[in-house]
């Protein structure tokens, strides 16, 4: 008999992850701080830093921060969502490849 695969839940796992409500929609994004968190992969961050620009030179953004995670395979740690939290007023996450 074939072994049987594991499913993962991509949510992840915790009390955090059953919360699935959206977060409100910006009306504007003139004068906000964003937080670009990427995923150490290829490209990711030369992806996110022209999204970067391309937000503050056509919608005002006021700065673009690039954050990083240590690995893309594992979620984000804690003390870096605190620090994307106190530090930004939305974030994008982006993949590379």
């Amino acid at each position: 008999m074939p072994k049987r695969e594991t499913i993962l839940d991509p949510t992840g796992f915790g009390d955090r992850s059953a919360d699935t409500t959206l977060a409100p929609r910006l009306t504007s994004l003139r004068g906000l701080r964003v937080g670009l968190l990427e995923n150490t992969k290829p490209n990711a961050a030369p992806l996110l830093s022209n999204v970067g620009r391309e937000l503050q030179r056509q919608h005002g953004a006021a700065a673009a921060v690039m954050f990083a995670k240590s690995y893309f395979g594992t979620p984000t740690e804690e003390s870096l969502i605190q620090r994307i939290l106190h530090n930004c007023d939305f974030v994008l996450a982006g993949v590379g490849d």
